[in-house]
């Protein structure tokens, strides 16, 4: 506990979480990524979680400079998830650097007492591999209900849908922890679903080509192809998801069950 008490001052300044805003997936139109931003910036948010794919390719530094510009208005913590379009690792933490060191890293999240785990599905995580077995780490050692962010999905309606296979091992090793949602981008659309039980969401809306479902998943409960950001707040036992398009209209609202912690 004290690690990710020392990590979350580190990452995080010491700040206090209450809302937290979501989206990504930006990486072709940056006019779409200042249009979500100036829509979201004067909202009270303590946090923001970017899913993946900021870049067109992230081999320049340009292409950082282009995007740091644009989210300059945010006055929050930024926290990415590192995307396969973010393809050259030491200019992604050249960028966006995290106190662990690597490309995912572990905080616990007050007061909202959640403990905020973000993978990278562009290195091996495939069970045996190092970033497993510290996943595994994490996920035993949490006293909080956590929230997992990669940038993959686990499962999806999209264009891509599971390209990793994740739903062959994740869930099952998900299922034995206090997960309270998966989250992830990838797909330029917005969906939810839900599998045992555990909610996943699937946030690729920021400004890259937007595309269709392309096979419905049986797991599937919303799905909407539309430019949308994301708020997730804390609601007594539990946590309030509402997705938003880009003129501020409410697309989506579902609440999450924290599960029981030791």
């Amino acid at each position: 506990m004290r690690k990710l008490l020392i990590l979350l001052l580190l990452i995080g300044g010491g700040r206090i979480f209450a809302t937290i805003l979501i989206y990504g997936d930006t990486r072709n139109h940056p006019e779409v990524h200042q249009k979500l931003v100036e829509r979201t910036k004067e909202l009270d948010v303590n946090a923001i979680f970017f899913t993946g794919d900021m870049n067109r390719k992230g081999t320049s530094q340009t292409e950082y400079d282009e995007f740091r510009e644009i989210i300059k208005p945010f006055t929050a913590p930024f926290y990415p998830v590192r995307g396969n379009h973010e393809r050259n690792l030491d200019l992604y933490q050249l960028n966006f650097p995290s106190s662990s060191g690597k490309s995912y890293y572990s905080f616990l999240q007050l007061p909202d007492s959640l403990q905020v785990v973000v993978l990278d599905t562009n290195l091996d995580i495939s069970p045996g591999s190092e970033q497993y077995l510290w996943l595994v780490s994490e996920l035993t050692n949490a006293t909080n209900p956590v929230i997992l962010m990669l940038h993959h999905p686990v499962f999806s309606s999209g264009y891509h849908g599971d390209e990793l296979g994740l739903s062959w091992y994740l869930p099952n090793l998900l299922a034995k922890y206090q997960v309270a949602a998966v989250v992830s981008g990838h797909e330029h659309s917005f969906e939810h679903l839900r599998y045992k039980n555990l909610d996943y969401f699937v946030t690729g809306g920021g400004g890259a080509p937007l595309r269709e479902a392309k096979a419905s998943n049986p797991n599937s409960l919303f799905f909407r192809m539309t430019h949308h950001y994301n708020l997730l707040n804390r609601d007594g036992d539990g946590l309030v998801w509402q997705s938003y398009d880009l003129l501020g209209n409410l697309l989506y609202e579902t609440r999450i069950t924290l599960p029981d912690t030791p």
